[in-house]
């Protein structure tokens, strides 16, 4: 569990990337490929001041459950991270 990122669900389908680390963070991804899911608004390589948060969307099709966590990156962080849905 992450303590530098935060990803909350405040409506189906919609999820919010939020920067809880108090300092800047360069290059901030979330894996596709491990949500099983499809999205065209993915955060993939954005900077996110401390607070800042992003919304996207994850579009499940054939009756996939969203996902419980997500794996996240960034630079000077760990390789992946994998982070509760809240």
């Amino acid at each position: 569990m992450s303590s530098e990122v935060r990803i909350e669900s405040p409506a189906k389908d919609t999820y919010v990337l939020r920067n809880t680390s108090g300092r800047e963070l360069q290059h901030v991804m979330v894996d596709l490929a491990r949500t099983g899911a499809t999205s065209q608004d993915l955060p993939a390589g954005m900077t996110l001041v401390p607070e800042e948060g992003v919304e996207f969307h994850l579009h499940h099709h054939g009756g996939y459950s969203p996902p419980a966590s997500m794996h996240v990156r960034w630079d000077g962080g760990p390789e992946w991270v994998e982070v509760p849905v809240a």
